[in-house]
């Protein structure tokens, strides 16, 4: 089957409603970074150790894949602002629930699956929105913007949470995710649907191949295995620099909002000039190296591995994003999302067990040992499992 070629798609594509879907989507990734640190209200607050932690992290990334037939099926049939308003609605409830924790029981592991949630429904309901106002040759720049207004707040929320929590305690920390999950609701009645959405009824895929594709089982294994990685370095760095002396984690999050941010901005459409699967490979390379520097936790050196692993993942989540939507059909792209965040989750809640017990019983630095050779695992996956082109 013939492809579309690149030179028909328009070159400006960032209307008012374009602006408005990445406003509403700052606002939406404020309110839910601000659990982020979750990790350290666990660890200092109710004196959860690794394995603990691991395993709520799992329950939330368990509550993700869950969702997913639903919002996978719904997205695309019922639309993108509803499940983006009930992303932010659950932030609003979550942190609501928050107020009352004061020990390790239930209730934790219930609101840390409303924030796994939250998450898949807000994130790809706006990032599945955004890829419909964006010709296929942008869609990889495209999911970088929304990811990245998502990720600069991972920067700005932690700045703001952590000292506020000090001072004032975690419960205006909670307040404040109230308030701002209300305002990213509010919001998002500016958001409208695309009327260049493609039909359910299209078969054409999202973006002309330009050589071996990976089949859309290989993505998928890939975003798996890249999810565990993830928790890996982003979920444990808290409770292993605590443990190593650190009295703040936020540098961590500082540098790595910065390199991504600035990644996706700058270099947003590498993958899209480049070939998606080759710098896909190249970025888990990249996300070994910060796994196995990590071995050794600095604390002072928070902000330098924020840096490195964020110039890694910068690139890497939206690359990968965009390379699921080049296989699958244009109709698909809501569910496209939804496959490869769910299958993220998956590598997530087993990272965040299998990590959590590994720390326990032999120390955070093998976790990064491990952690390590699954990236590289995963670089295997994604360079072994395509296909031929028609």
């Amino acid at each position: 089957m013939n492809q579309p070629t690149l030179t028909s798609e328009p070159t400006r594509w960032v209307t008012r409603d374009v602006r408005w879907i990445l406003i509403s989507q700052l606002t939406f990734g404020f309110a839910w970074s601000l659990y982020l640190l979750t990790p350290k209200f666990l660890a200092t607050q109710l004196h959860a150790g690794p394995e603990i932690i691991g395993q709520i992290g799992a329950v939330g990334g368990m509550t993700g894949l869950l969702i997913v037939p639903f919002a996978g099926y719904a997205l695309d049939r019922i639309g993108r602002r509803v499940f983006y308003q009930l992303g932010a609605s659950l932030v609003v409830l979550m942190s609501i629930g928050y107020l009352y924790v004061d020990a390790i029981g239930p209730l934790v592991y219930v609101l840390q699956g409303c924030t796994s949630a939250a998450f898949v429904l807000a994130y790809n309901a706006s990032a599945a929105l955004l890829s419909d106002y964006a010709p296929p040759a942008k869609l990889g720049q495209a999911i970088g913007w929304v990811g990245g207004a998502n990720v600069f707040m991972h920067a700005i929320a932690t700045m703001v949470a952590e000292p506020l929590a000090n001072e004032h305690g975690w419960s205006a920390v909670f307040i404040l995710g109230i308030v701002s999950g209300s305002g990213a609701f509010l919001l998002s009645f500016a958001m409208r649907e695309s009327p260049a959405r493609p039909a359910a009824s299209a078969s054409a895929g999202s973006a002309p191949a330009t050589g071996p594709r990976p089949t859309l089982i290989a993505i998928l294994i890939t975003a798996l295995l890249m999810g565990s990685v993830f928790t890996a370095v982003f979920g444990f760095v808290q409770p292993y620099a605590l443990r190593e002396g650190a009295t703040e984690v936020r540098g961590f999050f500082i540098g790595f909002t910065i390199s991504a941010v600035g990644c996706r901005l700058l270099l947003g459409g590498l993958g899209d000039r480049r070939g998606r699967r080759l710098v896909s490979v190249w970025m888990l390379v990249g996300y070994a190296v910060s796994a196995f520097l990590m071995r050794l936790l600095d604390p002072d050196l928070l902000l330098v591995y924020g840096l490195v692993f964020g110039a890694a993942h910068g690139i890497l989540y939206p690359t990968l994003n965009a390379l699921v939507l080049e296989v699958l059909p244009g109709a698909r792209r809501g569910l496209g999302m939804v496959l490869y965040n769910g299958a993220f989750n998956v590598g997530s809640s087993a990272g965040s067990l299998g990590w959590g017990l590994l720390a326990k019983y032999h120390g955070y630095p093998r976790i990064y040992d491990v952690a390590g050779a699954t990236a590289l695992a995963a670089a295997l996956v994604l360079l072994v499992g395509k296909r031929s082109t028609n």
